[in-house]
Parts: C-alpha cells; sequence; structure tokens
C-alpha cells in the first residue's frame, strides 16, 4: 500500500470542504481496493453530489432533514491542508439501535494513511467535539475484528461495556460496545 506524503504540523478537522474532494475520491477508491465495507460516507462522482452531500452534512449538524433511523450529527474530515486524511461523526444523542453499532463517535482513516497514528489523533479531536455538544459518556463501537480500533478505544479510557452481535451487511459480527469517560463543562 502506497502512503501518502502528510503535512503533519497541519493536521485539523474541518467540515467538509470541495478543497479536498479529489483527495477524498481517492480514499474512496483505496477504501474499495482494500475491502473495507464499513466505509459509510458516500460516493461523490460528480461536483454536484459533492455539494449535495456537502449540504446535507450541513443540515445534520442542525438538525435539518434528518430522516428516519438517523440523529443530528456533526461531520468533519481530517485534512492537513492538501489531502483528505480520514471522517468522523459526533452524533449528538443515541437512539436504540446506534446504542448497538455506530455510537456517539465514528471514525475511519482512509487506507493510506494507516499506521500513522491518525487514528488516536482523531479520536482525540472527536472527544473535544463531543465536549463542546455536552456529552459526558460517549459510546464508541467497533467491531470484534477491528484489534487497531479497539486498540485506539481503548488508549483514550474506553471501557468495554459489553460485547454483542450485530447484523451487518447480512452478516453477523460481533461488536464491541465501549464507554469514554470525560470531562464536560456544564
Amino acid at each position: 500500500m502506497t502512503q501518502i506524503e502528510i503535512d503533519h504540523d497541519n493536521i485539523h478537522l474541518t467540515k467538509p470542504d470541495m478543497t479536498y474532494i479529489g483527495s477524498y475520491r481517492a480514499a474512496f477508491a483505496e477504501y474499495r481496493a482494500h475491502n473495507v465495507e464499513d466505509f459509510a460516507y458516500p460516493k461523490v462522482a460528480s461536483k454536484r453530489q459533492a455539494k449535495v452531500y456537502m449540504a446535507r452534512v450541513e443540515n445534520f449538524r442542525h438538525g435539518i432533514n434528518i430522516p428516519m433511523g438517523y440523529v443530528p450529527n456533526s461531520g468533519f474530515w481530517l485534512v492537513d491542508g492538501r489531502n483528505y486524511l480520514g471522517s468522523g461523526d459526533v452524533r449528538h444523542y443515541l437512539d436504540d439501535n446506534l446504542r448497538k453499532l455506530g455510537g456517539n463517535i465514528g471514525y475511519s482513516i482512509r487506507p493510506a494513511a494507516w499506521r500513522l497514528g491518525l487514528g488516536t489523533l482523531l479520536l482525540s479531536m472527536l472527544l473535544e467535539e463531543a465536549i463542546k455538544l455536552n456529552i459526558s459518556r460517549p459510546i464508541v463501537t467497533c467491531f470484534d475484528t477491528n484489534v487497531a480500533s479497539a486498540k485506539i478505544i481503548e488508549k483514550h479510557g474506553g471501557v468495554l461495556l459489553k460485547k454483542i452481535t450485530n447484523r451487518y451487511g447480512g452478516t453477523d459480527r460481533l461488536t464491541r460496545i465501549y464507554e469514554i469517560g470525560l470531562t464536560v463543562q456544564f
């Protein structure tokens, strides 16, 4: 796998932005090439599709036009000024389904940036965003086979609450459910 050149001094979160759409598309292709089936972000083959996607993310942030089965969430991209590096979401609250799969925080690093500590950095940044939303005990889930994600969650103080089986993509998948205690200013 070819890694991308990253400007480590400029890594930050941003709302999805057209500046990074070419890099985002490349990341989408990387996920498919690595058979990562749980990358839930849409393919944006055209500028119009990208604008629709970005408008939807902004609406979700403000609780506007939320479809049945979804909750308001704040979506972010991890970028370095040149490249899209990953995505993350902080769900403002949980429904019964998200308590079992998805949790308050979901995140993903593109394959060309794996094994560089960016998952750890991204989760740290998303936990800071959760604090801003007064989420004091976010739930974070991962499939049991995703050892890297489990290690990242545990590094951030994640306490394994339980493992359950979820049906995902037509397959039963053992899922770890963690809770992370945060200090929230009320």
